[in-house]
This record gives structure tokens, sequence and C-alpha cells, in this order.
């Protein structure tokens, strides 16, 4: 990968500068045109080995590296929002702020970043653009409220929109944490018990001269395999799991796995009601911050977290930007249920777009929190009848034999 230095404005004019890693120069400009930037400079950035590697480079890299969560970025424009509609300019609510927050913690490292770059001279949005802490979402809502004069009502929204995508986050992981944790614990017990136990009654059996049940092969094969090949099974599982690590990641891996995640029983629904939610929730905040349409769109496409629907939105972007509606785009996706069709309508027709969207985001919102619940529930019972078959199959497979081995005694 090959870093490039760009300069130029984007899609409100208002003037960027960055750094951005691509194999080529094409792929450069293909990428900052994707994301609705005019270039004006573009060239390799030919120092950029000799920063990383050095001492204080590293230290920086480490820095940046430290990850800005979305509970950060809440906090972080609610917090300024609240100092500047107070009339605290922006440069000492930042360093009130990052006092509060902890000047090693990574969004206080991120925040002192944008102090020294408004002291350079660079608007909030620009140092915001400039960093990789800061999503394009939360950019563009700020670039559109410094351009139109409300930025304390965009840090508002920002807040609003960061806080529910937390809340989301949570639930969805509150509600699977538990059948994450009895799945853990069904699996080790198998292998416990195929890896410890089985191999006792291996011993046994030997000493008898019989014909074993098949399921007792069966159990005998795989705890032997366990006992002496389970350095090769955890090879293999690793080769296997970076193979497939390795295509998810490519366009066309991504683009199956997404397409074939949307068609699972009920979890197909799930991830489809999430891109929807987050799209419209997206699109809103968005537009509400005065960033246009097509800006928007672009920006929306990635956060729907699934390929199906990135397409889809890209495609719905391109055709606006020559004219169309966006609820007939969206139509011709096939992707959005008839209800979402007919709020974005009535929300172009009434010019309450945001306001619609925002309510489809709400409706989507408790949908999948309830959905999620419900899916938790059900998957606790499943696991735990897994578990169960599994060490009835094992327990029966010790039984048979032994039975056999009573009568052989017994006559």
């Amino acid at each position: 990968m090959l870093a490039y230095k760009y300069q130029g404005r984007d899609s409100l004019g208002v003037p960027i500068k960055g750094c951005l890693e691509a194999t080529d120069q094409q792929t450069a400009i293909r990428e900052l045109t994707r994301q609705g930037y005019f270039i004006s400079e573009l060239e390799l950035d030919r120092d950029v080995k000799a920063k990383d590697f050095s001492p204080s480079g590293l230290r920086s890299l480490l820095k940046r590296a430290q990850r800005v969560t979305v509970r950060d970025l809440a906090i972080f424009a609610r917090q300024l929002g609240v100092l500047y509609s107070a009339g605290i300019p922006i440069l000492p609510a930042l360093t009130a702020i990052r006092q509060q927050q902890g000047e090693q913690s990574p969004l206080g490292v991120a925040i002192e970043r944008l102090e020294q770059s408004l002291i350079s001279g660079d608007s909030l949005a620009l140092a915001m653009r400039d960093d990789a802490a800061f999503p394009p979402i939360l950019v563009n809502m700020v670039a559109a409220g410094e351009v139109g004069g409300t930025l304390d009502d965009a840090l508002m929204r920002a807040a609003s929109y960061f806080e529910r995508e937390y809340q989301i986050g949570q639930k969805v992981k509150s509600a699977l944490t538990y059948p994450k944790f009895v799945a853990i614990v069904a699996l080790g017990i198998t292998w416990f018990l195929l890896a410890s136990v089985v191999p006792n009654f291996a011993n046994i059996f030997a000493s008898f001269d019989m014909e074993l049940p098949s399921l007792t092969k069966f159990m005998l094969a795989i705890s032997y395999f366990l006992v002496h090949w389970s350095w090769l099974l955890l090879i293999m599982v690793a080769i296997a799991f970076l193979l497939f690590r390795q295509w998810g990641a490519s366009e066309r891996g991504r683009t199956k796995l997404d397409q074939l995640s949307l068609r699972l029983p009920l979890f197909g629904r799930l991830i489809s009601m999430n891109a929807i939610s987050r799209f419209c929730r997206t699109l809103a905040a968005l537009t509400k911050s005065g960033v246009n349409v097509v800006s928007a769109l672009k920006l929306a496409e990635q956060t729907v977290d699934n390929a199906v629907y990135t397409q889809a939105v890209q495609e719905a972007t391109a055709a606006i930007a020559q004219g169309s509606r966006l609820a007939i785009e969206l139509e011709h996706s096939g992707l959005f249920p008839p209800m979402v069709l007919h709020m974005v309508h009535v929300g172009e027709s009434s010019g309450s777009l945001d306001a619609m969207l925002n309510q489809v985001a709400d409706f989507y919102d408790q949908d999948l929190n309830n959905l999620t619940e419900r899916l938790g529930k059900m998957i606790e019972p499943v696991v735990l009848l897994i578990m169960a078959l599994v060490v009835g199959l094992i327990a029966l497979a010790i039984a048979l034999p032994m039975m056999q081995m009573v009568n052989i005694v017994q006559f």
C-alpha cells in the first residue's frame, strides 16, 4: 500500500486535505471521488516510511491506534454541543473535555490532535477530516453546521445519533451474551468427555474380545483423534479460519456472505432490519444537518454494514444524482418494505424527509430490540438441547458395550 497526500474540496465546498492509503494513484482517485471529494492536488507521500519507523513516528502510530468508541463519540459530541451552545469557544471547550476524559484516554488523545490542528488555523470539520478517529458522518454534520451557523444543533444531533447506535449495539450484545456463554460451556464439556472420559473406557473395552456397536466405534475414533491429533485439528481450523477471513474480506466474498446472511431464518430479518434502521437514521441526521441528499447517501451507504444494501444505495445515489427520487430508487432495489417506501415518499412530498426517516428508524430499532430478545431466548434452549443430545450420545456409546460386557460375564 502507498500513501497519497491530497487537497481539494468536499461536496459543501469546504477545503479538505489529508493522506490516503491505496495500491496506486487511480485507486486513490476513485476512492476520493466515491467519498464526494473534488481533488485539486494528489501526490505520493514519500516521507511516510521515515515518519512511521522513527521513534516519534512509532509513538504517534501507537496513539492513533487507540480506538475511539461509539460511546466516546456520543459523549464528545454531547459535551461539545452543550459547551458551544453556552457561548464557550471551540478551543477552550475541547480543552475542558480533554481534561475531563483524561489526557491519555483514546478520546483525550484524539481531542489533543484536534486542538493542535485548530491552533494551526484549521476549522473543526477540517481538523476532524484529517483524523481517522472521527467518522465521516460526524465530520460532514459538523461541516454543514459550520457553514450554516448551526454547529451546536449539528453536534446535538450527532450525539443523539451515536447514543442511539450505542444503545442498540449494547442491547444486541446483552441479549446474545448468555447464549454465547452456554455454547462455550457446552463445547468445553463435550471436549472434556471425548478427550478425557471416553479414552478410559476404551482401555476397558479393549480387554474384552467383542464386537463394539457402530456408535461406540465412532465415538472412540473421535476420542482417539482429539487425544493424539488435536494439534492437527487446531492447525486445520486456524488455516481454514484465515482462508475464510481472507475470502470474506474480498469484495466478491463479502457480497456472497452478505447475500447468504439475508437468507438465514430469523437472522436474515435481523440483519435486514439493522441495515434499514442504520441507513434511515444516518440519512435523517445528515439531511437535517443540511448535507445534500446525494452526499448524505454516499455516507449512509458506509453505515449499513451489508454489501447487498450498500450496492443498492450506491445505485440509488447514482440515479438520484441524475434527477430521480429516493422512494422510486429504493423501490427498484426490492430490499425496502412498503412501509419504508411510503414514509420516504411522504417525506419527499411534504419536505419532511428527515422526520419520516427518523420515525422509520425508531420503528425498526424497537422491532430490532424485540427480535433480538426473542432470538436470545430461543438460542439458549436450542444450545442446551444440542448439548443434551451430544452428552446423551456419548453416554449411550459407553452404555451399549457395558451392557454387552455384563452379558458376557453372566454367561
